[in-house]
């Protein structure tokens, strides 16, 4: 199990799509649905209203990254080069197929990431451990 201050496991662990709490498989429902508890401890993913949104954060934030970087080259080239006949259209096209992959590949993994920086910065109280104890044991 996780304890306070162990970042990189919890981190390796979900960026596996595994639970950063235990390491264990199957955490997601189906590609694009987290289940709402590991099933194998019993970890609540979202441990209160509104926490999916940090993974879809995560997600809008690569997706700006990877749509930014075609846009980066395009300027440096033509900065580097001189070159002004260098044409736009094939860099535009790449920001806009990154917008539309790069959310359908991340979110998974951004999803499960946030939930183990949830889960280290926010240990588990008494009352969730019971719970997580409880669901787990199939009470």
């Amino acid at each position: 199990m996780i304890t306070e201050g162990d970042w990189g496991r919890a981190l390796g662990r979900a960026m596996r799509r595994r639970c950063p709490r235990c390491n264990g498989r199957g955490i997601f429902a189906t590609y694009f649905r987290l289940r709402e508890r590991c099933p194998t401890c019993g970890y609540r993913f979202q441990r209160e209203a509104g926490a999916f949104t940090g993974g879809l954060m995560m997600a809008w934030v690569f997706t700006l990254a990877f749509m930014i970087a075609p846009l980066l080259v395009y300027v440096f080239w033509r900065g580097i080069t001189g070159n002004d006949e260098l044409a736009f259209a094939p860099f535009a096209v790449a920001c806009v197929a990154f917008a539309v992959i790069v959310p359908l590949v991340a979110y998974p993994y951004t999803a499960s990431t946030w939930a183990a920086i949830d889960l280290v910065s926010r240990p588990l109280d008494p009352d969730e451990l019971a719970d997580a104890e409880t669901h787990r044991a199939g009470v």
